[in-house]
């Protein structure tokens, strides 16, 4: 189960990595509206992706938004029980509350690296609703509050980098 979680880990890194060391800006004519704040202060996003793994009948998503560049960058990860594309749409909270799937404090994660140093904070407590729009397109609304205080607000919606992988 360690080696699991830590595989899981290791991939929402990888997928950071990979979002923001983009050679070139593509141009895209997909709209977007992003009004997600950390801390009151707008959470500027480049790159959101979700990624869904599972072995067997286990397995989680992972929803991520990216800021940055090649140097430095900020990336809110949210892991989600849901892995497919099917059954990603909805409301998800921790801690568990009655009718809503749960949402991994501990793979939920915020990571803010400045080409030095790594800092990483988990989930304290919050929500979050996804809505699949159509095709790549989703809503995902959050309030989140991670350990050391930092506070997640507001919704986003647009295209999304969207793989499900399933063994």
């Amino acid at each position: 189960m360690k080696k699991s979680i830590k595989f899981l880990k290791n991939i929402i890194v990888l997928l950071v990595v990979i979002s923001l060391t983009q050679c070139e800006k593509e141009e895209t004519t997909s709209s977007f509206n992003n009004n997600i704040k950390m801390n009151g202060n707008d959470f500027a996003i480049v790159t959101a992706s979700i990624m869904g793994v599972s072995m067997g009948v286990l397995g989680h998503s992972s929803i991520s938004f990216a800021n940055g560049s090649e140097t430095q960058g900020k990336n809110l990860s949210i892991n989600v029980e849901s892995f497919t594309q099917a059954t990603i749409e909805g409301d998800y909270a921790f801690p568990e509350v009655s009718g809503k799937k749960i949402l991994d404090d501990w793979l939920t994660a915020y990571v803010d690296y400045d080409g030095t140093n790594i800092n990483t904070s988990e989930l304290e407590t919050g929500e979050v609703s996804v809505t699949h729009n159509s095709g790549n397109n989703y809503t995902v609304s959050i309030n989140l509050e991670m350990v050391d205080g930092v506070t997640f607000t507001g919704s986003y919606t647009g295209d999304f980098i969207v793989m499900f992988y399933s063994n």
